[in-house]
């Protein structure tokens, strides 16, 4: 199956189906692109969705078209702004040419919420009027004794009418947090800037913050988000130690998403930007486990 990944940001789905074809790429963040170019060979297309014309699209061949829109116009953070919010034009843009060239396949990613907004009613009605089948569902990795929280909405749209979400029951296998961490966990070990938290800012936001114990096995961390190592609160968790509370990893994040130890992740990207673009990915279970049959998946879960 030749696939198109829109929003591809540093790859989770090509991470998600490595069998499948993916004929180009899209993404406007240079930095993802950065990633991105370091584990896959295929064409990666840094440019702004909205501007490509429709005769690019056509030119792709792919039978799938995957894509992860911004999610923060369907946030609070973003004030559920919706269609009215420039984020969404790629996305709006993305709506009309479905209809136009009408890909067999249309998988979506997105956060949980994303079924309620005016964008999702839009191109429901659009994508059904030009003879799609849509199907979605909300699933989190913890589903499946992921030790980290990431919930999120998917949808399939089919034009076949054949493709649909899977919920077989899957096989649950609980996993520790400490299983993903990095050793040693000493300070000096592990020395990425804004890694550990002054003792003073733990303190202050006690509270406020999520921590983990990764001695406690049914620790489950919470969902990171592109603020993790920018904003202290709502933005993913924090390790307790005997030396301090600290960040994860952007590798231990990489690994809670379901990445692979060889994917890379460029030495040139600070710690910071990392996050940032893990927190924008999405969740390699997750997928394999919602999309399993349109790509025919078993031996992956």
């Amino acid at each position: 199956m030749k696939c198109l990944e829109l929003f591809a940001g540093i790859g989770g789905f090509a991470a998600s189906f490595p069998h499948l074809q993916i004929v180009n790429a899209v993404d406007i963040d240079v930095h993802a692109a950065c990633v991105y170019r370091s584990n896959y060979a295929h064409p990666y297309c840094i440019a702004e969705i909205a501007s490509l014309e429709t005769d690019w699209f056509a030119a792709q061949g792919a039978d799938c078209w995957w894509m992860s829109p911004p999610c923060t116009p369907f946030t609070r953070r973003g004030n559920l702004g919706g269609l009215s919010d420039p984020r969404c034009a790629a996305l709006k843009r993305l709506i009309d040419v479905v209809c136009e060239l009408t890909p067999p396949l249309v998988c979506i990613e997105n956060v949980v919420g994303f079924e309620s907004s005016d964008a999702f009613d839009l191109l429901r009605r659009r994508w059904t009027k030009a003879g799609y089948l849509i199907d979605w569902t909300h699933f989190c990795p913890s589903e499946l004794g992921w030790p980290n929280l990431r919930p999120r909405f998917y949808a399939i749209a089919s034009l076949s009418h054949r493709e649909r979400i899977c919920r077989r029951s899957r096989d649950v296998v609980k996993r520790k947090l400490s299983d993903y961490l990095e050793e040693p966990v000493g300070p000096t070990a592990l020395s990425e800037p804004g890694l550990w938290i002054a003792n003073q800012m733990a303190r202050q936001y006690e509270r406020a913050i999520d921590k983990v114990d990764p001695a406690d096995i049914d620790a489950v961390a919470a969902c990171f988000t592109a603020a993790y190592g920018r904003s202290i609160i709502k933005s993913g968790s924090y390790i307790r130690t005997e030396h301090g509370l600290r960040r994860f990893t952007p590798r231990e994040v990489a690994r809670l998403l379901g990445f692979e130890d060889s994917f890379r992740l460029p030495p040139e990207l600070r710690p910071r930007k990392l996050w940032h673009l893990l927190g924008n990915s999405i969740s390699v279970p997750s997928l394999r486990a919602v999309f399993q049959d349109c790509f025919d998946l078993p031996s992956l879960l």
